[in-house]
């Protein structure tokens, strides 16, 4: 990606994060490799609507790095201590999280430090992790006093993804700025938006 105040981007644009570019040769050589990798024969033909909204898909993910970079960059932060091999979001995660920021919450360098200093404040009460343990009693038989660290880990780690969730959907609303033709797939505006009634 470019940052056009110092080195402007080389032909056409699909969006911008803050001042840097997303070039649509980023998006199209990203999407080449997934073409080129062990799934390109469940990918949609480009011709296709399921094709020009997976290209949509792909920029918001560009985007959503970006975003990443950028607050990692305000924040001095970096992606050291990331595990060597990435590690991949489950269908639960991505459900809970959303397709885009599970994936580059799982993959990213810069995403699990966000997520560190993003979420170092939020906590759970007694209060809470008491009423999870009497909703859950079938997860949990044996005393409160036993399971209490567990749950309250649980919820922690629940509360934190909720949490990092909406601070990414905030940073991205506040910094991404699409151009046309690479709207997000699931804006009904967009000429291939699937999800009709």
């Amino acid at each position: 990606m470019s940052d056009p105040l110092t080195n402007p981007p080389t032909g056409p644009v699909a969006a911008y994060v803050g001042a840097r570019a997303v070039t649509v040769a980023e998006v199209e050589a990203r999407l080449a490799a997934m073409r080129a990798g062990p799934y390109a024969a469940r990918l949609p033909h480009p011709a296709t609507a399921e094709g020009r909204n997976l290209r949509r898909w792909l920029v918001q993910v560009l985007a959503t790095e970006a975003v990443l970079d950028h607050e990692a960059g305000r924040r001095g932060l970096t992606g050291a201590g990331r595990p060597a091999r990435p590690v991949h979001p489950t269908l639960a995660e991505a459900l809970r999280l959303g397709g885009v920021a599970a994936t580059v919450l799982a993959l990213h360098p810069h995403a699990e430090a966000l997520r560190a200093a993003v979420t170092a404040d939020v906590t759970v009460g007694e209060a809470e992790t008491r009423d999870y343990y009497e909703r859950n009693r079938d997860r949990h038989p044996g005393p409160f006093d036993a399971a209490r660290d567990e749950i309250a880990q649980i919820l922690v780690e629940a509360a934190r993804e909720r949490a990092f969730g909406r601070w990414l959907d905030e940073r991205c609303a506040a910094l991404v700025r699409l151009s046309p033709g690479f709207e997000h797939p699931g804006d009904p505006a967009q000429p291939d938006y699937a999800h009709h009634h």
